[in-house]
């Protein structure tokens, strides 16, 4: 069985794109790679023990807000990222990324709509493609959402995706399970792997000091964050 934790970086006005990114992880590397980020965890806070204060949020690292507020040292925040990166890199970790151009879609499409369907997809062909089985846990906003999610992979399941090309999905089981961030160093990462996602794009070709320091991370030779299934859309 392969855990498939997302979450979401939604559009706006000033940057018309939406993001869900994705990490896969085989159940028998679950415990490995808990254990890494519990490590980067008791370092920054002195307990790895699951619970609010010891969140990891990539925008409240970088912007030094709730539980970086006093981490005044933006190297000491920077520092952070490398660790999590690196985490990321990690051989055992399958990443799913979908980006939808918000501003080309057509009047009727909806961003996260559009978004969750392409990565039910994705999700589907790297557990086809690996013979297993997915399960999709996601960040628990609200029980709206959670049930609209829920909801649009049954009919995925039923009678598949709703484009032209759509597909069957086969490979994903069950239902769609939510459960808070706070609760879940697996759907802290993917927080942190969406936010990476969405900052590469917003700020490329910068030369903000602030930015260059996140994209020197992502060009040290050991850090390889490429994802296993991709899609954007609309070109």
């Amino acid at each position: 069985m392969k855990l498939i934790f997302f979450d979401e970086a939604k559009n706006d006005d000033g940057y018309p794109h939406y993001h869900i990114g994705g990490i896969g992880i085989d159940e028998e590397h679950l415990a490995e790679v808990e254990a890494r980020i519990n490590e980067v965890v008791e370092e920054a806070f002195g307990s790895s023990r699951l619970e609010r204060g010891n969140e990891l949020h990539a925008t409240e690292i970088y912007h030094r807000k709730k539980n970086f507020k006093d981490w005044v040292n933006f190297k000491q925040r920077v520092a952070l990222f490398d660790k999590l990166m690196q985490i990321l890199s990690m051989p055992q970790l399958n990443l799913i990324d979908v980006q939808i151009n918000a501003g080309k879609l057509w009047q009727n499409q909806v961003p996260d709509e559009v978004a969750f369907m392409f990565f039910c997809e994705r999700a589907n062909d790297l557990c086809k493609a690996q013979s297993c089985l997915g399960m999709l846990i996601g960040d628990r906003e609200s029980d709206r959402v959670a049930e609209r999610y829920a909801g649009s992979l049954s009919g995925y399941r039923a009678i598949g995706t709703d484009f032209a090309f759509g597909r069957d999905i086969k490979s994903l089981v069950d239902s769609v399970h939510f459960t808070h961030s706070h609760l879940s160093r697996f759907l802290q990462l993917a927080d942190i792997y969406t936010w990476l996602l969405q900052f590469r794009n917003r700020n490329h070709g910068s030369d903000n000091f602030r930015h260059q320091a996140i994209f020197d991370i992502w060009d040290k030779e050991e850090i390889t964050i490429y994802p296993s299934k991709y899609k954007e859309w609309p070109k």
